[in-house]
């Protein structure tokens, strides 16, 4: 009784581990690396009609140095249900986590726009249970002298970074490209920005 239980246990995992949307990120619940990789072999032929995006939650770290780690969680996981939630509209979007405070969405080019705008101002609000008020009215978390000049860290946000087009990386470097640029585009003022062939080369 014990052996046959067991082997039908092994066959059931084996079933799963075949299916990598059936493991998803427990803090999340999205589907992650397994599934990304999967879905990317996918996308990536048909870049153009479809879209990549890397998604990241902007300026975390300075929030938890204010604030504390308390609800680092809960932030986490309304960025992730923010996302879920606004492409759950498109039949064929995508959205999985790569890392503590990124995410990757896939979907058809003419629908991808839409839903990063549409995430990016739900989150907006929803930061605003956060910060105090004050921060709030400054909209800054932090504020600081560096080499004599004043450096002030605004609040956080949904920042992006979109492939939608063919682009000369390979499909195994893709989304590590695409992160490289996200860190880039943290230090800006913009919120969105499409991927080309010089920032790739810039960072080689």
């Amino acid at each position: 009784m014990g052996t046959a239980e067991a082997r039908k246990y092994i066959q059931e995992l084996r079933r799963k581990q075949e299916n990598p949307y059936l493991w998803p990120d427990f803090l999340t619940g999205l589907p992650d690396k397994p599934a990304i990789l999967k879905k990317l072999g996918e996308a990536f032929p048909k870049l153009g009609k479809y879209s990549i995006a890397y998604v990241r939650i902007a300026n975390i770290h300075p929030y938890l140095i204010k604030y504390g780690p308390d609800r680092h969680a809960d932030i986490i996981q309304w960025a992730a249900a923010i996302l879920k939630t606004t492409c759950e509209k498109c039949r064929n979007c995508f959205v999985g986590t790569v890392s503590t405070h990124d995410f990757i969405i896939m979907c058809e080019s003419k629908d991808m726009g839409g839903h990063i705008r549409e995430a990016g101002r739900i989150f907006k609000k929803r930061i605003e249970a956060y910060y105090s008020k004050e921060d709030l009215q400054k909209k800054t978390a932090l504020s600081f002298i560096r080499n004599g000049e004043r450096i002030n860290v605004g609040l956080m946000r949904l920042i992006t970074v979109i492939a939608d087009n063919k682009v000369h990386t390979e499909k195994s470097r893709l989304i590590h490209d695409m992160g490289r640029v996200c860190e880039a585009l943290e230090t800006t003022d913009d919120d969105i920005v499409v991927m080309n062939n010089a920032m790739i080369c810039k960072g080689r």
